[in-house]
């Protein structure tokens, strides 16, 4: 064989840039491209750390803005609460003592209004009284009442009759309670008073 002829024969073949060209370098060139470009976030910190710090200045900003609105919003005093609390339960006296006083009956068949549905409402208004109050002891009282009586209340008593006389002097023993939350029975007792305005106020709203 003529290698000489043979090794010219390939020469020819193959362009000659491909000899004296070298072959571009893509991943340099795109390294480059990217160390060109500007960066978002301090070279000192990664992505995370970035984000983690713009998370913390939100959370601190709002912080901030809640702590001020409270201080600036005007809440109930302790004796409104109260109040408030008495009103509260005053009505569910009530309307438990209309129950009692009506044999627990609704179109004369038993109800079950002071098996849950006003028992539930006394105790957990009696409860949170007790702190506010502790040195009155009515708010005990309607819990150990609501404990001792829970027996006679239910739909299976009613409906035996046995207890059907006792519940008229049941009816007296809330009104009593109510009394002594109130210092009254009057039924008036239990609204909330308007809120009461100067005469100045009371120009300004009318647009005099």
């Amino acid at each position: 064989m003529d290698w000489l002829a043979f090794i010219t024969n390939i020469f020819n073949r193959v362009p000659v840039e491909r000899f004296l060209v070298p072959r571009p370098d893509h991943t340099k060139a795109l390294k480059d491209f990217a160390k060109s470009l500007p960066r978002s976030e301090s070279p000192n910190k990664t992505p995370s750390e970035a984000k983690t710090g713009i998370t913390t200045q939100a959370t601190k900003a709002a912080t901030a803005v809640i702590t001020e609105e409270r201080k600036t919003a005007e809440l109930p005093t302790n004796e409104e609460t109260r109040q408030v609390l008495r009103r509260r339960l005053a009505k569910e006296l009530y309307r438990a003592e209309l129950d009692l006083a009506g044999g627990l009956r609704i179109a004369g068949k038993p109800c079950d209004c002071l098996d849950s549905k006003h028992s539930l409402g006394l105790e957990a208004t009696a409860e949170e009284l007790i702190p506010n109050e502790s040195d009155n002891p009515v708010y005990q009282e309607i819990l150990v009442w609501l404990r001792d009586n829970h027996p006679k209340v239910t739909i299976e008593a009613i409906s035996s009759g046995k207890y059907a006389e006792e519940y008229p002097q049941m009816a007296a023993q809330f009104r009593d309670f109510r009394k002594r939350i109130m210092g009254t029975t009057a039924l008036t007792a239990m609204i909330q008073p308007k809120e009461q305005i100067t005469l100045e106020e009371a120009k300004k709203i009318a647009g005099v």
